[in-house]
């Protein structure tokens, strides 16, 4: 028998379909002599640390950093059945083919399966991008040795094992010190979380701390023979009034230039014109795909990521965690039948199979292809669904139209001794761009060199520099996966181009949405911004882990892992070696917090908590005993213990009445006593020198 394990029930259905004739049983379907069994995304997951040692069950930061001798895995809840049928499966197969998702992670959710049940038979592997019928059939007919994809796995593994040290350990660490400066709950860290979040709370504090320039822009109308047109002043280095950013900021300069320049003539010292193309937009990989989504549709990240994976189940596009954007010429040839069988809409009706735009490139394409669409007519979609499946289609189409061609012309021209600058384009074909937003043009007249102008009109534009914008969910996931670009070092700034960034195509989603959970970001319309609790934390948190370039660096090794150029035992190690001194500013950081104020009674480390009846103030609190041990807080340091007051006892005044009273302090005014009697029927006593007084209705 041969055993096809796949990574969910709707991939599993289309493979079986794909081998044909499939009969449904509980938990797997029979094709022939061939089985298909699924999985629910990961059925097994790394243990926690008490699963090693009892001790490890205490969040103390005299057991960091915990780091596994050996790793364990566990079942996850809720999938026990599901397991046993793989097992009993497994025990049938000649041949196991591990059908999970054409990634990492699918490769490792199948192989870990395997590994738990020891598993060391003949094992394949099937590769699919797409799910359509001709895809199935093609992926069927070329399966590989799972062998292939081992340093794929590792990558996987290394991923995995890493994020949980750095997550385990900072967020126990970050944890106890925020316990000691009033913080409650867990505060988490994590290898990607951490740096993103970092990026939010340093974009909104650039915002928060901009102070806007005023600064001038001269614009003057000049003529030639051939016509009127608008130019620009161009200031030199040694014009005076100038800021650091080259701006003219001296108004009073400004006005001057442009009295000077008005009913002078000059002449053009530049005259260029070159013709230049402008291609289609490559097919989306899921990045560009969000932060389109995100832009046109207001979607969230997660939202297009859950979308994309519905229309790839409905077999309508492309598998949708590609981070490539680019198309192998071997499918070159489908063109024609997708293009047919979408040819509804005017970019796909007049779009021409026979041309080949430069999105056709083998050698550019990494694990996966762009998100294309598979040829299948969609029906009925959800009005989600459809918007995305015409994002994705229309930018297929459109790579079957001529690239827009423009002629750029600039001209500069020295007027009073100034230069003033001015740039125009004419289209000379519209191409793909008929079917997106025309660009603005300024058609500029023919002139050549060494020609006169004159300066019929000069005024000053006073304008105010702006802050960068929020971050939207589309930006987010773009500068994260283009995180060169937020660094000022020049040698990481190259190491970071040329690798992925942070975050993988398939967790950037999830790692937004952890973020709002948590409580350290939240949605204000379309914009991101971090909350209070998510700046204290990153103000709290050492350089290493919210920098982006060590969570990027990490993201590289781990694709060296996957490309076979690094070991998996060297990267482990470094992570172990890493992990102290990644910590240890943490715990370190917490002064008197972690390492004094211990518990009178026990010696444990005493936790601040904000008091819940006057805001703003504190006490402190050990729970370590049967009986919790409470201290008041003076001047952020534990207070002594407060000595209750003697409770006094006295019979009972009522006649008749055989009970005792009582003597308490009343809550709203201190020094002031009453008197409560056993049996609660009898009234209130005021306090009179310490003995029942005169009795009153509460």
């Amino acid at each position: 028998m041969r055993l096809f394990i796949a990574e969910k029930p709707s991939l599993g259905r289309a493979i079986a379909e794909g081998l044909g004739s499939p009969q449904k049983n509980e938990g797997y379907m029979t094709c022939g002599d061939d089985t298909v069994t699924w999985c629910f995304g990961h059925l097994l997951e790394l243990a926690n640390p008490d699963d090693y040692k009892p001790e490890w069950k205490k969040w103390d930061a005299n057991t960091l950093p915990i780091i596994p001798d050996e790793w364990k895995v566990l079942p996850r809840k809720g999938v026990a059945k599901q397991l046993n049928v793989i097992k009993k499966l497994l025990k049938k197969a000649d041949v196991v083919v591990n059908a999970g998702d054409p990634d990492r992670e699918g490769q490792l959710l199948v192989d870990e399966v395997l590994d738990h049940f020891k598993y060391t038979g003949n094992t394949q592997r099937i590769w699919l991008a797409s799910l359509d019928e001709k895809s199935v059939s093609k992926a069927l007919n070329s399966l590989k040795d799972n062998k292939d994809y081992t340093t794929l796995s590792q990558a996987a593994l290394a991923r995995s094992r890493a994020d949980w040290l750095t997550g385990i350990n900072a967020t126990r660490a970050m944890t106890l010190l925020g316990r000691s400066k009033g913080m409650q709950g867990v505060l988490s860290l994590g290898r990607v979380q951490t740096p993103t979040l970092n990026l939010i709370v340093s974009r909104d504090k650039t915002i928060a701390n901009f102070k806007p320039q005023k600064y001038a822009v001269v614009q003057a109308t000049l003529t030639h023979e051939k016509g009127s047109f608008k130019a620009q002043l161009q200031p030199s280095e040694d014009t005076t009034g100038l800021d650091e950013e080259g701006r003219l900021v001296d108004t009073a300069k400004a006005e001057a230039i442009a009295k000077e320049a008005t009913n002078q003539t000059g002449t053009i010292v530049e005259a260029t014109s070159q013709k230049k193309t402008v291609h289609p937009p490559l097919p989306h990989c899921l990045s560009s795909l969000q932060k389109a989504a995100s832009a046109k549709f207001g979607m969230s990240a997660k939202e297009v990521l859950d979308i994309a994976q519905r229309l790839y189940e409905k077999k309508l596009t492309t598998y949708p965690r590609s981070d490539c954007r680019y198309l192998p010429e071997e499918q070159f040839d489908d063109a024609k039948r997708i293009l047919q069988a979408l040819s509804s809409t005017p970019v796909f009706e007049v779009a021409n199979p026979d041309l080949k735009s430069k999105a056709w490139n083998t050698k550019k394409v990494t694990a996966h292809h762009g998100i294309i669409p598979t040829g299948q007519v969609p029906a009925n979609l959800p009005a989600g669904e459809a918007k995305l499946f015409e994002l994705i289609s229309t930018t297929y189409a459109l790579q079957f139209h001529l690239p827009r061609t423009y002629e750029a012309k600039k001209i500069v021209s020295e007027i009073a001794g100034y230069l003033w600058s001015t740039t125009g384009q004419t289209t000379l074909e519209t191409g793909w761009t008929k079917f997106d937003k025309q660009p603005e043009e300024q058609p500029l007249p023919t002139v050549k060199k060494d020609d006169a102008v004159s300066c019929v009109e000069s005024k000053v534009d006073l304008k105010q520099t702006k802050p960068p914008a929020k971050f939207t969910e589309g930006t987010l996931i773009a500068a994260m996966a283009s995180i060169h670009r937020f660094i000022d070092d020049a040698e990481a700034k190259k190491t970071l181009k040329e690798n992925e960034g942070i975050g993988t195509e398939a967790t950037r989603a999830g790692i937004i949405e952890t973020l709002k959970q948590r409580g350290y970001i939240k949605a204000e319309k379309k914009n991101l911004v971090s909350t209070e609790l998510g700046q204290n934390i990153i103000a709290l948190t050492p350089k290493e882990l919210k920098d982006p370039i060590t969570t990027a660096l990490w993201e590289s090794r781990l694709s060296a892992i996957a490309a076979g150029t690094e070991q998996f035992d060297t990267f482990m190690a470094d992570q172990a070696h890493l992990l102290p001194i990644l910590i240890t500013p943490i715990t370190n950081s917490a002064g008197t917090g972690l390492e004094g104020h211990p518990c009178p009674e026990c010696g444990k480390l005493l936790r601040k908590l904000p008091s819940k009846k006057e805001k703003g103030k504190f006490f402190w609190a050990c729970f370590e005993h049967d009986k919790p041990v409470f201290l008041p807080d003076v001047k952020g340091k534990p207070g002594t213990k407060q000595p209750k007051t003697k409770l006094l006892q006295a019979p009972c005044p009522e006649e008749g009445c055989d009970k005792m009273m009582r003597r308490f302090e009343s809550k709203k005014k201190k020094g002031k006593f009453f008197w409560v009697c056993e049996n609660k029927e009898h009234p209130l006593r005021n306090d009179d020198g310490g003995k029942p007084g005169m009795a009153f209705r509460a």
